[in-house]
């Protein structure tokens, strides 16, 4: 294939993946920027075509500067991460306009091997991981192409057996050399979106249910305080200033009271968000590294990580028994001129009950009783009575409205109460026994106190959707079209299809070994392997494996290829070759004659074995017609002869 041809069909397969790996990172890198890709990918194509020339040098600095404005408009300088990796591939996209030689795409190619992993830092999940290898070996298949005027096909297989010949060396470098700290990071990129904000306004928590995003994972142990309904808390929120319910500032105090012990640790596996608190089955303590627990009970990471968390989770049992003066202020502090008729409504229930427990009855049976709807799509409330507005006219909501509305009447009864965010539920995966909970199963519920008996969980969604507390969101079939029509395009929302499902939940599986075994291997997780592997020398032996395998890996290699090049010589020059290296002969310049020749006079004994393997010798290499298989097996016949005649004295 002509050279030029060849560097200009490769330089469009790049600009088009380039294209592609734009509109992946649609939502971090913004619109604007990836309408930009785009269009110089449609130039590019342009000119491939002929339909375009090619752009000046001006022209392409001119289309510089405009993707630079259109990066610091659309990303700005507070988004770093996502600015670089921006500016990274308009550059390179806008390089390919230019790469004419073979000599250019070397350098554009050996660049892409720093571009393309930049898809790393948005998403380490197993299919991120196929995608970014797959580009990888790609990118050499079409180094080598240009590099050596290589076919494409054939570059690929060549790039393919040195993938799989370093893929082994690579497991064993990442088992056994030992993990250091990094002597410098960049700093975090976006995290992924999570279902849940410190700050909440519960009539607009309905974009909760419009994301099918892994939220965590759970290693529950067979115990029998680990039944459903699983509600996984991560924000407690006790200050509400008539709109908003808030956290306190004491949520990132360390925990000052005192615990007790309540069961086995179990295992969550947290996917990268946007805030450092993480999920507990009720009140828990840490049992891993870098992470703290407050006074609400709730665990939060002490910096923000944007991979996947792991973390052991011990229950407790909180001693709360006892609350102060400032604390009762603060969970029953409500702000003046809000929903008049709620609270007239609260102090009607407050005036015939003589117990927070038949409170709560008569708020229970205003719910149950009246026309009260469980809906993913309620109306918008916008008005500044909301909770007046939920409960004498719209009656369709969901978690937030009915948790924000029963907090509401209970602090106006003088209750100490605060919501609580988090999660309900969770899918169970029986194969590798664990739970998935998603972004859709995102929940708000209510904790109230008790004097004596400390602060307990009610759910009025309970009230008017039981079904809700067991399983999934997914699982419930009265709001199936519209869990489906929430979501939109994705696995989940065909889930309903039996081949579409066992294609989501393998794929989950799959996911769930890579996060919990690859993204999680860390320094613990490798000393123990070590441990079990060497014992008590397990600091000397993983670097002597290491240097061993090395060695026998390149030596392997080594040796594989100079039999592979022994293996392409023709047949009768490796016999001709093995009978001149046995009587040490220089053949230098002699020539075949004159080397059979001295042969003969060495041994004399074979003599006419020697004559005969000439003969058949010469006609191998000079005849048009290739010697048959029983002549070939002749010669090998005469080379044995030859050299165990030579042996004897």
């Amino acid at each position: 294939m002509n050279a030029n041809l060849l560097v200009e069909r490769n330089t469009l397969i790049t600009s088009l993946i380039y294209c592609a790996i734009s509109l992946l990172l649609f939502q971090s890198l913004g619109y604007v920027f990836c309408v930009s890709i785009v269009l110089v990918t449609i130039f590019k194509l342009s000119t491939t075509m002929g339909a375009v020339k090619n752009p000046s040098k001006l022209v392409v600095n001119l289309l510089a500067v405009t993707v630079i404005v259109v990066v610091f408009l659309s990303l700005g300088f507070k988004n770093t991460i996502e600015m670089f990796v921006a500016m990274l591939i308009g550059a390179c996209a806008l390089k390919m306009l230019q790469v004419s030689t073979a000599k250019q795409a070397t350098s554009a190619y050996i660049l892409n091997f720093f571009t393309y992993p930049c898809f790393y830092l948005f998403s380490q999940n197993i299919l991120a991981f196929t995608f970014v290898a797959a580009l990888l070996l790609f990118n050499l298949s079409q180094l080598f192409s240009v590099s050596h005027n290589l076919p494409i096909k054939v570059a690929y297989k060549s790039s393919l057996k040195k993938f799989i010949f370093s893929l082994p060396l690579a497991v064993a470098m990442v088992l056994l050399v030992p993990k250091l700290p990094p002597f410098w990071q960049l700093p975090n990129a976006k995290s992924a979106n999570t279902g849940l904000s410190e700050d909440v306004d519960p009539f607009e928590i309905t974009e909760l249910s419009r994301s099918s995003e892994l939220a965590f994972r759970a290693l529950l142990p067979t115990a029998e305080m680990f039944q459903p309904p699983f509600y996984w808390r991560a924000i407690v929120h006790d200050q509400f200033d008539g709109k908003k319910w808030q956290m306190s500032r004491l949520q990132g105090v360390g925990l000052r009271r005192t615990y007790q012990p309540m069961g086995p640790t179990y295992s969550v596996i947290a996917e990268p968000s946007n805030t450092r608190w993480l999920f507990t089955l009720g009140d828990g303590v840490p049992a891993s590294k870098g992470m703290n627990v407050n006074n609400f009970g709730t665990i939060f990471q002490k910096k923000l990580s944007n991979k996947a968390v792991q973390y052991e989770v011990s229950p407790v049992d909180l001693d709360d028994a006892r609350l102060t003066r400032w604390e009762y202020g603060i969970n029953t502090q409500l702000p003046q001129g809000f929903n008049p008729r709620a609270s007239a409504l609260a102090s009607k229930w407050n005036s015939e009950t003589n117990s927070t427990q038949e409170f709560i009855t008569k708020m229970k049976a205003f719910f149950v009783e009246g026309d009260f709807t469980y809906s993913l799509t309620p109306p918008a409330i916008s008005e500044k009575h909301n909770v007046d507005e939920f409960l004498f006219s719209t009656q369709a909501g969901f978690c937030g409205h009915y948790a924000s509305a029963a907090a509401f009447l209970m602090r106006n009864a003088g209750i100490p109460t605060r919501l609580v965010s988090g999660y309900l539920g969770g899918e169970y995966n029986q194969q590798s026994n664990y739970y998935a909970v998603y972004q859709y199963d995102a929940h708000a519920w209510v904790e109230y106190y008790v004097p004596q008996l400390g602060w307990l969980r009610l759910d009025p969604t309970a009230w008017v959707a039981p079904n809700r507390m067991f399983g999934s969101l997914s699982d419930l079939a009265q709001l199936e079209q519209q869990f489906k029509d929430n979501l939109g395009i994705s696995l989940a929302s065909f889930s309903n299809i039996r081949a579409i499902n066992w294609l989501r939940l393998q794929l989950e599986q799959l996911d769930f070994h890579w996060t919990r075994w690859v993204l999680n291997f860390d320094d613990k997780k490798q000393s123990s392997l070590l441990k079990a592997l060497f014992g008590n020398k397990h600091n000397f032996l993983p670097a002597l494996s290491v240097i061993l395998i090395l060695i026998t890996v390149f030596g392997g290699w080594f040796a594989y290829l100079n039999f592979r090049n022994w293996q392409k010589q023709p047949k009768e020059i490796r016999l001709y070759n093995r009978l001149l290296d046995f009587g040490k002969v220089q053949s230098g310049s002699l020539t075949p004659k004159q080397a059979i020749e001295l042969l003969k006079q060495k041994f004399p004994r074979a003599q006419s074995e020697l004559d005969e393997f000439y003969e058949l010798f010469e006609l191998a290499r000079y005849n048009t017609l290739r010697l048959s298989n029983e002549q070939y097996k002749r010669l090998g016949l005469l080379n044995k002869r030859i050299i165990k005649k030579a042996k004897i004295k």
